[in-house]
């Protein structure tokens, strides 16, 4: 009878501390949520219910392939120029964040967790966060992203220029229509294997053959991109998802590990390749410096230490990831814009062909590259530079209208006092972003015309023409893209030879009738972005011969 009785209780005891704790968890949780939306510090930011709750949201955001978009949609919304995106994340859109956060940011203003997510053990230039070494690591890459190395490596540039042209005067001459994106997109990978690892990848020449095999070498540049922004949204438990999140079987998460594990054994593979070759050479000076040469040579200033194997190859693999998708992305948004805005097309055909003298034919070395008395395979440079002031305004708008790199540039708030932006105060802990295409996008700045495709407002503006050092499309400051002289002055080149070579027209007739008619005036291309942005469909063209 007793021991009946003392189970009673136990079972009474066990049904009591349960109801306990569920009843204090709920308090725990309503009390959460009553303080993020009414007591927190951001509390008074506008910004979605679930956003001030908890971080999945903004996971949430990342996986629908609109955050960028959804963000500047919700400023607009909110008619503010700051959002609460996170529990402790500020969206901000005003022109004085800009030179506070990044030109003068440093070390009051680091990177936040979020950045965690797009390196391994070793991270790369991109995701470090430690300034010191960041510092370190870019003053060995920074004489392979100039311009001067730019035109040292131009004839490998050229190489495969020559291959693109060769392979649109074939479809010219088959009046074929094709996605423009995605030859280029295979002439940028193969000229980020020349630049960073001294070896073409080849796909170019492989589309002509295998069109599928050309497809299936491309690096998986985007699930990579979408995993760490994914992950990284949620730091807390980053660290965790990317322990245990491989082990779940879900096809689509399978497939952006097994993309992120592709682009590193690429990276790995070139990496072990370079270092093969430079065995028992001292100083590789019968080398070509390619960028991964140049840092594989590289010294620490005090020590005379050189980088591990693993730090080459987490560089080789952000050489990867940042090289072969926002150059060709750029581009063919550029010529998304020309070709939906006819007289801006003209205009810049028109400066060619005043400015520049035809490239003639590709005969004899010309072929791999090399000028010849009769033909160059591309403009130099040089030329594409100094000569096409029109050309270089519609890069420019092409940026701010439409910027590939879009993922929110998040830093922390470090001093103690916290900091004033936009005449708002932040404590200290404070996540503030800028998201480049809504600050791109902030009528307050850029006017109401702010989706409209116009390279003149750089010229007939003064208070937008002094706005370009304000452009966010490679970051800003010391943490700024790399690659940025490498992908500006690529694109440059590629539209100067393009256009000059071909007359590009859009292979759809609705779409050109409706152009005609005005309906895409001051209308956004649809676009998708894993933190990096592209046009959500093909760029089907056709062309012919000038």
């Amino acid at each position: 009878m007793g021991s009946v009785l003392l189970s009673s209780s136990i079972a009474e005891a066990r049904v009591s501390l349960a109801s306990i704790t569920g009843i204090a968890f709920v308090v725990a949780l309503v009390g959460y949520i009553i303080y993020q939306r009414w007591f927190h510090p951001l509390a008074k930011y506008p910004g979605p219910f679930w956003a001030s709750i908890t971080d999945v949201w903004q996971v949430r955001e990342f996986l629908s392939l609109q955050q960028p978009y959804h963000l500047t949609d919700l400023h607009e919304k909110y008619n503010s120029p700051f959002v609460r995106y996170g529990p402790d994340k500020i969206s901000v859109t005003t022109e004085d964040a800009i030179p506070l956060l990044f030109q003068k940011g440093g070390r009051h203003y680091p990177k936040t967790e979020f950045y965690d997510a797009y390196g391994a053990k070793t991270p790369n230039v991109f995701g470090m966060r430690d300034v010191g070494m960041h510092s370190l690591r870019r003053r060995h890459m920074s004489h392979s992203f100039s311009l001067s190395y730019v035109k040292d490596m131009e004839q490998h540039l050229d190489t495969n220029i020559c291959i693109l042209r060769s392979i649109i005067s074939e479809l010219a001459d088959s009046g074929e229509a094709f996605n423009l994106k995605k030859l280029l997109h295979y002439y940028v990978i193969d000229v980020l294997g020349e630049l960073a690892f001294s070896q073409s990848f080849g796909i170019q020449e492989l589309a002509r053959v295998d069109a599928k095999g050309a497809a299936a070498r491309v690096p998986p540049v985007a699930e990579h991109s979408l995993l760490a922004a994914t992950t990284g949204a949620w730091p807390a438990m980053t660290r965790t998802l990317k322990q245990w999140l491989p082990l779940v079987p879900h096809k689509g998460l399978r497939d952006l590990f097994e993309g992120r594990n592709k682009c590193a054994a690429l990276a790995a593979e070139c990496v072990q390749r370079r270092i093969g070759e430079l065995k028992g050479k001292k100083d590789g000076s019968d080398q070509r410096k390619d960028i991964l040469t140049n840092l594989i040579l590289a010294t620490h200033p005090e020590t005379g230490e050189r980088l591990s194997q693993s730090d080459l190859e987490a560089e080789a693999f952000g050489f990867i990831i940042a090289g072969t998708h926002t150059t060709s992305a750029t581009t063919s948004l550029l010529m998304y814009h020309l070709l939906h805005y006819p007289e801006t097309m003209r205009k810049v055909v028109a400066e060619l062909d005043e400015k520049l003298p035809p490239l003639g034919e590709m005969v004899g070395d010309e072929k791999e590259g090399q000028n010849s008395s009769t033909g160059r395979a591309a403009y130099s440079v040089t030329e594409a530079e100094a000569s096409l002031p029109y050309l270089k305004l519609c890069v420019r708008e092409n940026f701010r209208l439409t910027p590939v790199f879009t993922m929110p540039l998040a830093r922390r708030v470090m001093a103690p006092e916290g900091v004033v932006v936009g005449g708002q105060h932040f404590p200290q802990g404070t996540s503030l972003a800028v998201c480049n295409h809504a600050f791109h996008h902030n009528p307050e700045i850029w006017g109401p015309d702010h989706n409209v495709f116009d390279p003149e407002r750089w010229e007939d503006r003064a208070d937008t023409a002094g706005r370009a050092r304000y452009l966010m499309h490679f970051g800003l400051g010391s943490r700024q893209c790399i690659g940025k002289t490498v992908a500006q002055t690529n694109i440059m080149k590629l539209a100067s030879t393009l256009l000059r070579e071909f007359d590009f027209q859009l292979a759809d007739p609705a779409e050109r009738a409706a152009i005609d008619k005005g309906d895409f005036y001051g209308k956004i291309p649809h676009m998708v972005s894993v933190g990096i942005s592209d046009l959500s469909s093909p760029l089907m063209v056709n062309v012919r011969k000038r």
